[in-house]
């Protein structure tokens, strides 16, 4: 994505949090976001060098990390940047995403102003100017993979409780009619 910079980091790794502390502006706000467990308050901790917030083992029964803070905490380092620690999430959605997923998909977003058909789902109709380019090779596979997976969660988020409870049920019921038919056949 443009503008944005992926750094990895190990949390054991001394230079590796040396990096990060050296990419945090003073008088900027940050936020550590991410599933329970994965690491964040003890990112924090490393970047205060103090164990001043609580956090948990690896569990050895299947590696992963444990839930455990339980409210937002706002910390100011040394050089006057500031974290805001949050406990973990569990899913992230993306609602009303048309201007974003356009501006960072601008090429697809121009494309799609070509198709034949200006409800183009840019999935099966004839006269889509988003495949043509796919087929092509002006965009990447990968590229409209993410735009598409984007662009669905979006609806997904964007659907009530009630729709969403009923798409659940109708797939539930695909899946035990799918088990039934298929029970004999593994």
């Amino acid at each position: 994505m443009p503008g944005i910079d992926i750094i990895s980091f190990s949390n054991s790794n001394i230079s590796d949090i040396e990096n990060i502390k050296s990419l945090l502006k003073p008088l900027h706000t940050y936020s550590l976001l991410g599933s329970s467990g994965v690491g964040k308050t003890t990112l924090l901790n490393n970047l205060i060098n103090e164990d001043t917030f609580k956090t948990q083992p690896i569990r050895e029964k299947d590696g992963r990390g444990m839930h455990t803070t339980t409210r937002r905490e706002l910390i100011v380092l040394d050089n006057g940047a500031i974290i805001i620690d949050n406990p973990g999430i569990r899913e992230l959605g993306i609602i009303s995403a048309d201007s974003g997923l356009n501006e960072t998909f601008n090429e697809i977003a121009e494309l799609s102003k070509q198709c034949r058909y200006a409800d183009c789902t840019h999935v099966v109709e004839q006269g889509c100017a988003v495949l043509q380019a796919l087929g092509k090779g002006g965009i990447s596979k990968e590229r409209y993979k993410n735009y598409m997976k984007i662009q669905k969660e979006s609806l997904y988020n964007e659907m009530s409780y009630y729709e969403k409870r009923q798409k659940d049920k109708k797939f539930g019921k695909f899946m035990h009619e799918h088990k039934k038919n298929n029970k004999n056949k593994l």
